[in-house]
Formats: C-alpha cells, sequence, structure tokens
C-alpha cells in the first residue's frame, strides 16, 4: 500500500471521527490499524481468485523461538498481523535441535546426525553429497540471499554471519553455483535482494538468512519483528509477488530446545485467503515438499510422505 494513501485514509478516519460521522466496520478496523506503529499488511493476502500462478517460493528463516513465544508476544506486533492477516500454520514442527539440521532438512528432506549435530561450519567433515533442492532446479533456479556475509557463498562465520544458518555451502555438488547464487543479503535499499526484487527477477526458490541480531538469536524478538516487517513490505510490494508468483514462507528454525519443537510458520501468497489457520501437521520437509511441487521436481527424501501447505493455503 503506498504510504501516501495510507496517511490519507488514517486522516479520513480521523476527521469522519471528529465530525461525529460513522464508519464502516472495515474503514474503522482499518483505521485502528493505521494507529499502530508496525507497518501494514492489509490486503497483502487474499487478493486473488482462482487457479494459482505460483512459480516462485521463497523460505525466510528466523531462530530459536517456539510457538508460545511468538504468537501473541506483544514484542511482534508485526508477525502477528502477518499471522491473521495472511495464512498461519498453527501444528509445525521443526525437525531437530540444534540449528543446522534444520536448515539441511528442509533443503534436502534428510534428518542429519552428527557432525551437523555440532552446528559445524562448511568443509571438511561437514559436507554432502546427498540430493538437494539446489541441484534440482538448477544454477538458474536458486538464490540464496545471506545478511551480513562478507563474500558470495562464505564457508566460516565471522561477525553476526554464520554459515549454520546458510545451508547452500555445506553442498557438495552445489560448490560452482554456490559461487554465483549465495550471496549477501544488502539492504532494503540497495543490494541482491532489493535488486531481484525491483526487477521481478526471484528465482525459482530462493532463502532469506537475517544476521544473528535480526533473526532473534542474539537480538530480541522485537528486533527480528521489525527486520520482517521492513523487508516483507519491499517483497510484497514487487511484481513478482503481486502478479500472484511468488508464495512466502516464514519460519523458524528450531524452537527453545525442547523436544516438542514446535515453531511458528506463516504463509503469504495473494491467493492464501486473509486469516486462514490450519491444525494440520506439518514440518520443514512440508516446506521442501511445497517448494519441489512449485518447482516442479521429484519430493526428496521424507519431503514424499510430508504434508504439503499448498491445500491449506491455497498456493
Amino acid at each position: 500500500m503506498r504510504k501516501k494513501s495510507v496517511a490519507f485514509s488514517a486522516l479520513l478516519a480521523v476527521v469522519l471521527t471528529a465530525c461525529g460521522t460513522s464508519t464502516t466496520t472495515s474503514q474503522t478496523t482499518a483505521a485502528s490499524a493505521r494507529t499502530t506503529t508496525t507497518p501494514m499488511t492489509t490486503a497483502l493476502c487474499g487478493t486473488k481468485a482462482g487457479p494459482p500462478t505460483t512459480s516462485k517460493v521463497m523460505v525466510i528463516w528466523e531462530e530459536n523461538h517456539g510457538s508460545a513465544s511468538i504468537i501473541g508476544s506483544s514484542s511482534a506486533p508485526y508477525i502477528n498481523q502477518l499471522a491473521n492477516d495472511c495464512g498461519l500454520a498453527t501444528n509445525y514442527d521443526a525437525i531437530n535441535h540444534p540449528s543446522l539440521p534444520n536448515y539441511m532438512a528442509i533443503t534436502s528432506g534428510l534428518q542429519y546426525a552428527s557432525p551437523w549435530t555440532s552446528d559445524c561450519d562448511a568443509g571438511g567433515s561437514c559436507l554432502t553429497s546427498n540430493d538437494y533442492i539446489f541441484d534440482q532446479v538448477g544454477p538458474s533456479g536458486w538464490k540464496s540471499y545471506a545478511e551480513s556475509m562478507n563474500g558470495n557463498c562464505q564457508f566460516s562465520s565471522a561477525g553476526p554471519y554464520v554459515t549454520k544458518h546458510n545451508p547452500a555451502p555445506y553442498y557438495v555438488d552445489v560448490a560452482a553455483a554456490c559461487a554465483t547464487n549465495d550471496v549477501p543479503l544488502g539492504t532494503t535499499s540497495a543490494g541482491a535482494l532489493h535488486t531481484d526484487v525491483e526487477s521481478g527477477m526471484l528465482p525459482t526458490f530462493s532463502t532469506v538468512t537475517p544476521n544473528l541480531n535480526n533473526d532473534m538469536h542474539d537480538g530480541s524478538i522485537a528486533q527480528g519483528d521489525s527486520w520482517l516487517g521492513s523487508w516483507i513490505l519491499q517483497i510484497t510490494a514487487g511484481s513478482d509477488y503481486r502478479s500472484g508468483h511468488l508464495t512466502i514462507i516464514i519460519t523458524w528454525d528450531e524452537d527453545e530446545g525442547t523436544a516438542t519443537n514446535q515453531v511458528t510458520t506463516i504463509v503469504m501468497s495473494p491467493y492464501t485467503p486473509a486469516g486462514t489457520k490450519s491444525a494440520t501437521h506439518f514440518t520443514h520437509f512440508s516446506t521442501l515438499k511445497s517448494a519441489e511441487q512449485v518447482a516442479g521436481v521429484p519430493e526428496l527424501n521424507n519431503a514424499a510422505s510430508a504434508n504439503s501447505l499448498r491445500p491449506a493455503f491455497g498456493f
């Protein structure tokens, strides 16, 4: 929504109220939402009908918080707006602890054990030749955007960038494409993701990895909420999303370390009816399955038996 129209609508609602003129329920609700300090999410989902034209999936990762810590939290007002205005999976489990096995699971459909359970950097024994979605969609079909990465396909953690949240470098067969397709995120005003959104050139499958300060790992829930708000507004304003081609899946790698490991997962698409909530059991394998279905490639490993997100969320 354009800022001028948001400001005008909010001002109009205030004027009408001051003048004693009644408004419709939708106008009152919209005016109330516009008084919050978080960005508007109205009309991001449920704006298109008919057979979906989805051809691209973007996964945005957050870190180390179970669904009970996020849904209903006053520290995450924007995320909760998205959960209410788009699609929310209320029974979605991560695969393992700690972080890295979940990132590997969501790209390969496999449950990884040692040494990946040590959250190792890529290289040495922490490389795998297992199949993965990056190879399935081909060099021109994927891209990973990692915040605070110092250069393309960075194998070693440094500063607020950690390799364990960026799975592409761990796959042996993707090495050549990784040097081109695994790129620093940039900012909302310049850089790789900004450019690809503005040009409508997002690939078939993409991942977005915030740095440790913005993914709720080291930073607060409020920091992650604000970071998501700024990026979601830009991504959903791009032609890939507005045309109905792009579906966005926001998920957390794992919870705080419990056996339940239930995490928040939000699904966004113009074809997703606003306010959709699904109690179907989903996992990170479900996200992989959904992305593979959109890409038209075989479902790898555990993704084949997982429940797809697509029927529930309409993309």
